[in-house]
């Protein structure tokens, strides 16, 4: 009888730490989609044939080459080397401060990521320089506000060009869930402050529920008596 409650406790348990599986929740995150399933502030300039098309600050391509959107920009392959569609977002920086380079959710009118409360969740992404002068310096904000401390910085000078960085935030969901997630560059310098974006993830998991943790500790209890009640019955068999 011991066992079959033992049995039944760890099924239990299981299935309440299955329960809390992470999900991918961004539509496009890794860009081969192209530029859609995103929000920006920033103005979409898809190449024009000449290779110009961001000069302007505040302006931003989905592509699989830099180089092909200004001829002083490095050429390189997006974070998977060209695995997939081998697509990134390159942008030109902008001047103007607080302007949304990404976003994704209901800043641009979309839903929200994540409806619960109390729900944990990952954002990570990928960053490189295609212009070794004045590098970005990017700001993450949650709901609409920027998260104290929480800034990513690329790497600057030729050595660093295309050398994807991996940055990653975890938080909580409030009362409200996680409405929408940005960036944003503090860096404000016309001249050089150009990259490159890529890999973008966001990934929520539940936080188990009391009654979620009561059963995955009655598993573990059950798990106990039943190895206590293993060990008992090789004693006997061996005395």
């Amino acid at each position: 009888m011991k066992t079959l409650f033992a049995a039944a406790a760890i099924a239990a348990g299981l299935a309440a730490a299955g329960s809390a599986s992470a999900t991918e929740l961004l539509t496009n995150g890794n860009f081969d989609q192209g530029a859609t399933g995103f929000y920006s502030q920033y103005v979409y300039s898809p190449p024009n044939g000449s290779g110009t098309n961001l000069y302007p600050e505040a302006t931003y391509d989905v592509t699989t080459d830099a180089h092909a959107d200004h001829p002083a920009f490095a050429s390189f392959a997006d974070h998977t080397g060209g695995a997939g569609g081998g697509m990134m977002m390159v942008i030109n920086g902008s001047s103007t401060p607080d302007t949304i380079i990404w976003s994704e959710g209901d800043v641009g009118g979309g839903a929200p990521l994540i409806g619960a409360a109390n729900t944990e969740y990952t954002f990570s992404f990928w960053l490189a320089s295609v212009y070794p002068a004045s590098p970005a310096d990017l700001q993450l904000w949650v709901n609409g506000a920027a998260v104290p401390g929480e800034t990513f910085a690329a790497l600057g000078g030729d050595q660093a060009l295309g050398q994807w960085q991996a940055f990653t935030y975890t938080g909580v969901t409030g009362a409200n869930g996680l409405q929408s997630i940005s960036l944003t560059n503090r860096n404000l310098e016309p001249n050089g402050n150009d990259f490159a974006l890529d890999d973008m993830s966001l990934q929520g998991v539940a936080v188990p529920e009391p009654t979620s943790w009561a059963l995955m500790l009655l598993g573990f209890g059950g798990l106990g008596a039943l190895m206590r009640g293993h060990r008992r019955l090789a004693a006997i068999a061996a005395a």
